[in-house]
């Protein structure tokens, strides 16, 4: 499930436009259209008139208004054809992001991230179950490493002509961050500080009318000779008794006599008073920043310090983020000068929830499997003196012994999880100028990360106890040599170079975990298990050569054509070159034409064919090394077969595009028309057994996705004091799996924790949900059986797939002299998304649709035909009790339980007062106040939840919600100091 909200395109085209006044000549302004530049593939730099395809910029400062702390998730909403899915619900969690569509069946579709010319690894660490909703940390993205405080400007290379250059790792396009640098004539300090606090917003909607139990009466218990009634305290459902004040009975927490207020002691049995919500904290979030740059007479400096500290709204939990950041840059004689970066980052984490169907899993808890009649306060009392738990879902009143849930506070307490992740990036670049036209540039860029999570499952939870470890190492290292060639010759230009570079990149990982539970509480080592410990190493090492050319003519100012090439040399394909050719071209119109209300208008298209490898160790067969048995060593052959003549994904694309301002720069469009074609696609298709394996990496399928992008921008209103500034943006993508292979029609992606599955199928847009179905008469209506409930179809079908119809967004921005107020508004249309939280919430009668207008007691008739026995239909007048109803959303009807994935939102509201100059003293530069809001309200949902809640990982499955944490609202402020 993605978004494509309002794309800021002010930003990009009053970066590229000279304002032309209306009192000077049209060819003067001809002339003067576009002196802006705007950073392409490889980190250079193009006047923005003279490239042939989409590239729009975004500056530093737009996406740290609302001071989020995520540099990807904060490009929603300005960027046209970028499609973000960014939980609010988990603390620094998973961000998935893909430009113009899904390209690939089984590979990585996001984006190539870029960060001042290095290749930033994007690698996320969540598991499989994860992803599918089936339980697990989500640890997030290793792009949360980057600082929005520190960038200058974001350049989304969104197609294949803009990216080719970047070669097989752009092959979804790319994102190129730069980041500030030193400048001004002296020493300059910013300081931010900040504050932002998240409440709990969208989850599902509970019933308050009944309690815990299967029957609708109490069971009764003689304790120490007096007669009390008591609960179904082992059944984790809620159709027991209706809520009434005068019957009593005893609860979970009244049989420990260390609790003397509450042993034995009967209550009323009515709805808590402290329900789900009071859980959940109000999040904070303490957003603290500093730099100090100076421009020297040939030299800047630039430092900066970053701390960012977020106490989460699952109790226990909070992520600490500190980054340093140093940049030099130097012209050390005139013909030589050095650019140097360098990075440190330190994530630590502890604490971050579980989410889906999982054994930490709260939301499991809460909205699938739980008592109604839970009264949170007394839940915080979670453990006895002696160290043992105190649970709701005891056996029975005189049976403490948990029988499937844990106290969701001895989750929080006990059961918690840390990770960490240290890591440094940098950069050196030297550029020599032989004349002033040709010149070399050198440059040296790495990426080194470590990380490290563990978990916990303590002595006396429900599960059994146990400590699992991983610990991930990577490092990247690029080495590369540019000849560069700039010159005009008259009405003639030309720019143009020649590159080299070899990458190397390593990852290791060693997993371990205890085996047949802990033996000492509280003691988490490898060495206290009562088996011995499983420990797994793995390790990949990954090496490519490049040869890339690039040449880019003009002719006055007018015409440009650009031809780029790229060949890699990968170890992991066969030892042959792959290319990666491009052409692009435009035509900046608008000089040609006699229009005095046409400030400036281009066209462009462009052509790109990109490919894209594999992961290491694809090519040949070699033995898995086993988990030993017995102490005795294992070998066995892989799952997946290897295959010595793959060959890479190829992408096509082709591209069209308009840009146009009019009207005394008053009126912008932007218009992109795209055409992409991923074929020979490395799927793991399944084959005999008989080979020893159950699956080959197969080079088959075809994926197509065509597109539309639209964004219009305009000054509404415009005067001394005041201006009303507008974005309209809207974006479509059509996506098609053309072919798979002859003999597989259908790839399953993933399934859900128990119902339905993901897929990609022949024919289709990609990621169908693959469930049962209402069955329908010749007029639509949905067909009821004789026990008063819906016909399910025979066999599974394809219920829609989980990519949206489309997306648009609207950005209104009003500035009051030294007031500047700016509203998002977010439309995601289409998509949809399977819900195992309604599908157990509702069999076990948690959810409000259990108890809503008395269903309980008068029972449902559904609205559908009967079948008659001469073929006839009638409408239904069945009467179907609730239960029945309810438990019947498990393993019959699937569709029951997938909804609508589009939303409204206003995604974000910012509130900014710049203090006069001077009101402070001449020291303090600048002071600007901002309030802030982020996901302020949504509405227009099928269900209760957020669909963007229903991811859990930033790979391709998605839209299988397992049991997610409310969604949030964020309110916050900021205070900027200037010196």
């Amino acid at each position: 499930m993605k978004k494509l909200t309002t794309s800021v395109l002010a930003v990009v085209l009053s970066s590229s436009f000279a304002v032309v006044s209306a009192q000077k000549v049209q060819d003067t302004a001809k002339t003067q259209d576009i002196e802006g530049v705007v950073v392409t593939a490889l980190g250079i730099k193009r006047e923005q008139k003279a490239i042939g395809y989409a590239a729009q910029e975004i500056k530093g400062d737009l996406i740290t208004a609302s001071r989020q702390t995520n540099a990807i998730s904060s490009l929603s909403g300005n960027v046209a054809g970028v499609q973000v899915t960014a939980s609010s619900a988990s603390m620094g969690g998973s961000t998935r992001i893909t430009l113009r569509g899904v390209g690939s069946i089984t590979g990585d579709n996001r984006p190539l991230i870029v960060v001042d010319g290095i290749p930033f690894n994007n690698s996320n660490f969540n598991t499989g179950n994860t992803a599918r909703g089936a339980g697990g940390v989500d640890y997030g993205d290793t792009s949360a490493d980057i600082n929005p405080d520190d960038i200058e400007s974001i350049v989304v290379l969104k197609g294949g002509p803009a990216a080719a250059l970047y070669g097989a790792r752009a092959i979804h396009g790319a994102i190129v961050y730069t980041t500030k640098r030193g400048k001004g004539g002296k020493t300059q300090i910013t300081l931010n500080s900040g504050v932002s606090f998240d409440h709990i917003y969208k989850m599902p909607n509970l019933q308050r009318e009944y309690g815990q139990g299967s029957q609708d009466t109490f069971s009764t218990a003689n304790i120490n000779g007096q007669t009390f009634n008591v609960a179904e305290y082992a059944v984790d459902e809620s159709w027991g008794p209706k809520y009434d004040p005068n019957l009593l009975y005893l609860p979970w927490y009244a049989f420990d006599p260390e609790f003397s207020n509450d042993y034995l002691k009967a209550v009323p049995w009515v709805a808590p008073k402290h329900d789900v919500d009071s859980f959940f904290k109000t999040g904070v979030t303490y957003n603290n920043n500093i730099s100090i740059s100076r421009s020297f007479e040939k030299t800047g400096v630039r430092f900066s310090y970053s701390n960012v500290r977020t106490e989460g709204i699952f109790p226990n939990s909070h992520l600490n983020k500190n980054t340093l950041n140093l940049s030099v840059t130097s012209q050390l004689s005139d013909k030589l000068k050095m650019d140097v970066g360098l990075t440190y980052n330190l994530n630590d984490a502890f604490n971050r929830p579980e989410q889906g169907y999982g054994d930490n899993s709260v939301a499991q808890k809460f909205f699938q499997w739980g008592a109604r009649s839970l009264d949170f306060s007394k839940l915080k009392d979670y453990k006895l003196a002696n160290g043992q738990q105190r649970g709701w879902n005891r056996t029975s009143w005189d049976n403490a012994t948990l029988k499937y849930s844990d106290n969701p506070y001895w989750t929080a307490y006990e059961n918690y999880t840390t990770d960490k992740r240290q890591r440094v990036y940098g950069n050196a670049s030297l550029t020599y100028n032989f004349t002033k036209d040709f010149y070399a540039v050198g440059n040296l860029l790495g990426d080194v990360y470590s990380f490290t999570n563990d978990t916990r499952v303590a002595i006396g939870s429900q599960a059994q106890s146990g400590y699992t470890i991983n610990k991930r190492n990577f490092s990247e290292y690029n080495y590369e040599l540019r000849l560069h060639f700039d010159k005009k010759f008259g009405d003639f230009s030309i720019n143009s170079f020649v590159g080299t570079n070899m990458r190397q990149a390593k990852a290791d990982l060693i997993a371990a975990q205890t085996n047949g539970g802990l033996v000492i509480p509280n003691f988490y080592n490898l060495n206290n298990g009562a088996a011995a410990a499983t420990v797994t190493y793995t390790s990949n090492y990954k090496r490519v050569y490049s040869l890339y050319e690039s040449v880019s003519l003009g002719y006055k100012d007018i015409f440009f054509v650009d031809a780029t090439n790229r060949t890699d040399w990968s170890s992991a394909l066969p030892n042959k070159p792959y290319n990666y050719p491009s052409i692009s071209g435009s035509i900046v119109f608008s000089s040609l034409v006699n229009a005095p209300w046409l400030n400036f208008a281009k066209i462009r298209g462009g052509w790109a064919n990109i490919s894209s490898d594999t992961d290491p160790y694809e090519l040949v067969n070699v033995y898995d090394v086993r988990i030993p048995f017995l102490g005795f060593p294992r070998y066995s052959n892989t799952d997946i077969s290897k295959n010595p003549n793959l060959v890479s994904e190829n992408k096509k694309t082709v591209e069209l595009g308009l840009e146009a301002r009019m009207f005394n720069n008053r009126f912008g469009i932007d218009l992109t028309l795209y055409d992409a074609k991923v074929t020979d696609q490395i799927i793991p298709l399944p084959i005999d057994g008989g080979t020893g394996a159950i699956r080959a990496n197969i080079n088959v399928g075809e994926m197509s996705n065509k597109g539309i992008e639209v964004v219009l921008n305009g000054k509404i209103l415009k005067s001394q004091d005041f201006s009303w500034d507008m974005t309209l943006n809207f974006a479509k993508n059509e996506n098609k799996l053309v072919e798979l292979s002859d003999t597989s029609k259908t790839l399953g992606l993933a399934n859900a924790p128990f119902r339905v599955g993901v897929y990609a199928v022949e024919g289709m847009k990609y990621g169908q949900i693959y469930g049962t179905d209402y069955t329908y008469d010749n007029n639509g209506n949905r067909i009821i059986g004789a026990n008063g409930y819906y016909t399910p179809t025979s066999t599974p079908v394809y219920l829609g797939s989980y990519l949206p119809d489309w997306n648009g967004g609207l950005r209104n921005t009003f500035r009051y002299k030294n007031i500047t107020l700016s509203a998002l508004i977010d439309r995601q249309k289409g998509g949809k998304y399977f819900s195992t939280s309604h599908m157990w919430g509702m069999y076990s009668g948690m959810l409000d649709k259990t108890a809503n207008n008395g269903i309980r007691e008068n029972g449902i008739v559904l609205d559908g035909v009967v079948r008659q026995a001469d073929g006839s239909f009638v409408q239904n007048t069945k009467v179907l009790d609730a239960y029945t109803y309810a438990t019947k959303h498990y393993n019959v009807v699937d569709a029951a339980n997938v909804f609508d994935a589009s939303y409204w939102k206003l995604r974000e509201v910012t509130l900014g007062y710049t203090l006069p100059k001077g009101l402070l003293g001449d020291a303090i530069s600048d002071v600007t106040v901002t309030a802030f809001a982020r996901n302020l309200f949504t509405w227009g949902l099928a269900w209760d939840i957020d669909p963007e809640t229903a991811s859990y990982s930033s790979n391709n499955v998605q839209g299988l919600e397992g049991g997610s944490l409310p969604s949030t609202r964020t309110y916050g402020f900021n205070v900027q100091f200037k010196f």
